[in-house]
């Protein structure tokens, strides 16, 4: 298939119609139930006419602290943006990206007529010759943070939310991958330990739980793929497994981590626009001004690096180390992922200021880009030179 059948694929094409809603006034409790039974992260909350009001998923529950076990979903629902049937499936993946849902509600005069998920678009990967062919090593993202076996689930949910991740490589005293933990099992703990207590039936509180080790929580044996594998060869192992990250091995060791979010990127990046798109993960919603000054400096490097490149999806992240950590070159770390025309760029920095951090992560990357691309313009000289 070429770009364009890929751009006339719509939400209409690859939404899932038959879908599990709870009602406004339906509890916590019965909400989880359903997501348990029907083994789904996200529920609409829907009207008995259909009109769709919000949503909950496992990062609403995980997020809330100290929510009673009845209280009604209405009072902690989310609201994510809402796509029409005849939306290209590239908008739906931007959407996905910008808003941080894994998840969208299809809607048709105000009322759901479908959900599509990040299953739904990564589906199509192994349809079309475009992406089918990409290897995973080219998306993948190195050297991934883990978790080991002795481990709390405490520690991996706190490690989670620092990272922004959903799910870690678990590995033993050896360096070796031997599971993976995500939020699911832990949702799925804490709603346990909370349906046991008799008195503040609470989800995502604290409780004897916290003291469970991350090995009797884990999935195992672990998911792994080869970094030199198709990335079409990863959605059929997400599929077959029902999970969203694959862990990418090397020797029994954990050297990379593809996931859905990945995948959603490469669909993403198939949007034919100048602007490049940029998502910044991390900060607290009272930093509004850390926002304006990170999109000015990362708009001067990218205006620079397209001089190089085609720069189509950046993504930064950013993590406040807590006082006393092991970090020494800093309390703050960013970390940068560029998805270009035909690369993938990712570098970390860490400094006790904001914008020395991002601005060392943005002068690595530009280094990169520059350094490759003069690696790559005297390869093509040498070639000239020999076929004369």
């Amino acid at each position: 298939m070429t770009r364009q059948r890929l751009q006339e694929f719509t939400a209409k094409d690859i939404m899932t119609s038959n879908l599990i809603t709870v009602e406004p006034g339906e509890d916590v409790s019965s909400a989880i139930g359903k997501m348990q039974q029907y083994d789904i992260n996200e529920v609409p909350v829907v009207t008995g006419k259909g009109k769709i009001l919000g949503l909950v998923n496992y990062e609403t529950l995980l997020r809330k602290r100290s929510i009673p076990m009845t209280t009604k979903v209405e009072n902690i629902m989310s609201f994510p943006p809402r796509v029409e049937e005849d939306v290209p499936i590239m908008d739906i993946a931007e959407t996905m990206l910008s808003s941080g849902y894994r998840a969208v509600p299809v809607t048709s005069r105000d009322c759901i007529v479908g959900m599509v998920s990040r299953t739904d678009l990564i589906n199509i990967i192994p349809e079309l010759n475009i992406l089918k062919e990409i290897l995973v090593h080219e998306i993948m993202t190195s050297s991934p943070h883990f978790i080991t076996e002795k481990e709390t689930i405490d520690q991996a949910r706190n490690l989670m939310y620092k990272l922004d991740v959903r799910a870690l490589p678990v590995t033993n005293h050896k360096g070796e991958l031997t599971g993976v933990v995500g939020l699911k099992d832990l949702a799925k703990v804490n709603y346990q330990a909370k349906s046991r207590q008799t008195r503040g039936d609470i989800a995502g509180g604290k409780s004897s739980s916290s003291k469970v080790e991350v090995k009797s929580v884990m999935k195992a044996p672990p998911i792994f793929i080869g970094k030199d594998a198709k990335i079409s060869d990863a959605v059929k192992l997400m599929n077959k497994n029902d999970i969203s990250t694959v862990i990418v091995t090397e020797r029994n060791e954990p050297v990379g981590i593809i996931t859905q979010y990945d995948l959603i990127e490469l669909i993403a990046s198939f949007k034919s626009e100048e602007q490049v798109f940029v998502q910044i993960s991390g900060l607290h919603e009272a930093e509004p001004e850390a926002y304006d000054m990170m999109y000015d400096l990362i708009q001067k490097s990218v205006k620079r690096m397209a001089k190089l490149v085609t720069p189509k999806i950046f993504t930064i992240h950013v993590t406040r180390h807590d006082a006393g950590s092991e970090q020494t070159a800093g309390n703050i770390t960013i970390r940068g992922r560029l998805t270009t025309e035909h690369e993938l760029y990712h570098f970390a920095a860490n400094d006790w200021e904001l914008a020395l951090a991002l601005s060392s992560m943005l002068s690595q990357m530009e280094r990169s880009i520059r350094k490759d691309k003069d690696k790559k313009q005297t390869i093509a000289r040498n070639k000239n030179k020999s076929a004369k």
